[in-house]
């Protein structure tokens, strides 16, 4: 006859079919709640680990929203602490035909502009140097961060869906505001420790860089000029009216910065 499995064997097999069954739900489950707006955390002051989360509520009902929130809590503790995070969308919509970097504008009250650029976007476009990996790993995914939401925003997509951008493209300052203006106050005091007799800019300017690629076909050699455009906007003197973030968004189709209402604000 045969012996039944020892209790440690079968405690195995019960915990192997749990988790089995968690993953089964988790999956699903964990590309799902990004759809459901959640409340950032007032206490988060970092970047965000998941720039695809819908922010806001869905709800007036505070026990509903809150189980969304606690629920997305657990996902996203989860698929950070076994490494299923999904931190962006493969191939789809698919690639945008060009890449984009960030650069910073300081504008002194004398009329004076210094820009500063990435570190990682390349001087020579046609045969840019290798990066090493590893090194200001923490630098190139801030920049990658603040660079999402404007990833696939060229030209001709701003020409087909100008309602999408410009009523898309400017709330993206509102999600990310703490890490953009940390970003931007951190240019200014490293530009200032070189440049300490002269005052402070009286505008930052956060734009995009978006270099042409050569597409399939073409040929070689670079003929397309770099576009640029601003995304946010922080002014270091001015006060804030009550109810609005110290940041503006960049209405890309209308072209103006337009001013953000903090969250929660009505």
């Amino acid at each position: 006859m045969t012996e039944p499995p020892s209790l440690s064997r079968r405690v195995l097999a019960v915990g192997v079919g749990i988790f089995a069954l968690w993953e089964i739900v988790f999956l699903p489950a964990a590309n799902l709640i990004d759809f459901v707006p959640r409340r950032s955390d007032p206490h988060d002051t970092g970047p965000s680990l998941d720039p695809y989360q819908k922010r806001g509520a869905f709800t007036t009902a505070e026990p509903l929203q809150r189980a969304a929130e606690v629920a997305g809590d657990v996902l996203d503790f989860w698929s950070e602490a076994t490494g299923q995070e999904q931190g962006w969308s493969l191939f789809s919509p698919g690639c945008p035909p060009h890449s984009l970097f960030q650069a910073v504008e300081l504008r002194f009250p004398d009329g004076g502009v210094v820009e500063i650029r990435s570190r990682f976007e390349p001087t020579d476009r046609l045969n840019p140097s290798p990066r090493m990996p590893l090194v200001h790993d923490r630098v190139f995914n801030f920049e990658a961060l603040l660079t999402t939401p404007g990833g696939f925003c060229s030209t001709e997509s701003l020409k087909e869906y100008p309602e999408m951008w410009s009523r898309e493209l400017p709330p993206t300052v509102r999600d990310h505001y703490r890490p953009l203006l940390a970003w931007l106050r951190w240019h200014v005091r490293e530009y200032r420790k070189t440049n300490p007799d002269r005052g402070g800019p009286a505008e930052v300017i956060l734009k995009y860089r978006y270099i042409p690629t050569r597409l399939p076909g073409e040929p070689w050699g670079w003929t397309k000029p770099a576009i640029e455009r601003p995304y946010a906007r922080w002014k270091p003197g001015g006060a804030t009216e009550p109810g609005y973030l110290p940041l503006e968004g960049y209405d890309p189709v209308a072209e103006r910065f337009v001013r953000l209402k903090a969250e929660g604000q009505p």
